[in-house]
């Protein structure tokens, strides 16, 4: 029997619906589904405060990505949109080898030489995970490896045990 906490808990946690009109949530076609509580703020639409992934399934964890191809070639120098959208061409690629998607992802943790450059990373986000993103943290740093880099990911994504 749950405890009066956890069932207070529970009451004041929401559990994300798709949106009624327009873009249906990837997410909720996925098994990716977001909570949020109405005692924490949601700065963002697309965060989730927790995502909930499926039972049964194999956790897989994506080293940090960058922009740069196969053959190491950074892709769009001084250019944060860019970078962004070749990091998640990059993580597909990754996860395929692994027999996942994009969305399988959980979770990931964004490293940003420069924060204030959120605006061109959300709309890559957005075409990428709509509506329903993975569980997510942003952090500026002071620089990556390669000083040309400004953007690196590393994510959890989990698929169905085989």
């Amino acid at each position: 029997m749950a405890s009066a906490a956890a069932v207070g808990l529970a009451t004041r946690l929401t559990i994300c619906d798709p949106p009624a009109v327009g873009h249906v949530s990837k997410g909720a076609e996925v098994g990716r589904t977001a909570i949020n509580s109405p005692e924490y703020h949601v700065p963002i639409d697309g965060f989730a405060q927790i995502i909930a992934a499926e039972p049964g399934t194999r956790t897989l964890y994506v080293s940090g990505l960058t922009s740069r191809t196969a053959d190491g070639t950074i892709v769009g120098i001084d250019d944060m949109a860019t970078q962004a959208r070749q990091v998640l061409v990059n993580m597909a690629n990754v996860l395929d080898a692994a027999g996942a998607t994009l969305d399988d992802v959980v979770q990931i943790r964004t490293y940003v030489t420069d924060i204030g450059l959120w605006d061109a990373i959300e709309p890559v986000w957005r075409a990428y995970w709509g509506d329903v993103w993975p569980a997510s943290t942003l952090v500026q740093i002071e620089r990556l490896f390669d000083p040309r880099q400004m953007i690196e990911m590393e994510a959890i994504a989990r698929i169905e045990r085989s």
